[in-house]
């Protein structure tokens, strides 16, 4: 198997646990939300240890018999991304100030603060208990994270780079969110439960 065999059959893997089978990756933790650039870091990584494999012998419908290699592939990036983030406080300003800026030039109106508020667009999907509440997105040592804008909402994290690049990106994933773009995050909540 070339290395882009490799690579090809983990984008395929990698594509199949983040969007497909979610309720299968819910069983693994928390349901986590990839921005591009981590989702192909995550292929390639994936793509490495099919490569390896191969050379065992190993082919990648053959790790699927003994272990959720996709699975442990994207924890670990979870892990990277999701906690134990440093961010000195001209990061945390750089990558927050970067996401405003972002989603303003997109025509999203937004409420910066200790999280930044993000309302729904015209036509576009609403949330919460009275189905008219935007988003609200935080930036912490846990990473980025999106949640409904509730008191009670439970926020669900984001595996992103904590940069100004990755601040584009979550800007770009929040207006797919907020246009109906990008499936919804928080579709899969029973009735009546908020995220």
């Amino acid at each position: 198997m070339s290395d882009t065999t490799a690579l090809d059959a983990a984008k395929i893997d990698i594509r199949r646990w983040t969007r497909e089978e979610q309720g299968a990756r819910a069983l693994y933790g928390s349901r986590v939300i990839y921005v591009p650039s981590v989702l192909a870091e995550a292929a390639e990584l994936l793509g490495k240890l099919y490569a390896a494999g191969q050379e065992h012998h190993i082919d990648p419908e053959d790790w699927a018999a003994v272990t959720g290699l996709p699975v442990g592939v994207l924890s670990v990036l979870d892990a990277r991304y999701c906690s134990r983030v440093k961010l000195s406080t001209s990061e945390l300003h750089a990558a927050r100030d970067t996401l405003v800026a972002e989603l303003s030039a997109r025509r999203v109106t937004v409420q910066p603060g200790q999280r930044i508020a993000v309302a729904p667009l015209p036509g576009g999907p609403a949330w919460g208990s009275r189905g008219e509440s935007g988003l609200s997105l935080g930036l912490s040592s846990e990473g980025w994270d999106i949640r409904v804008d509730e008191i009670a909402s439970q926020p669900r994290p984001i595996a992103a780079p904590t940069t100004e690049e990755g601040a584009r990106e979550v800007a770009g994933l929040v207006h797919k969110i907020l246009s109906g773009e990008s499936a919804d995050p928080f579709a899969a909540l029973p009735k009546g439960a908020s995220a």
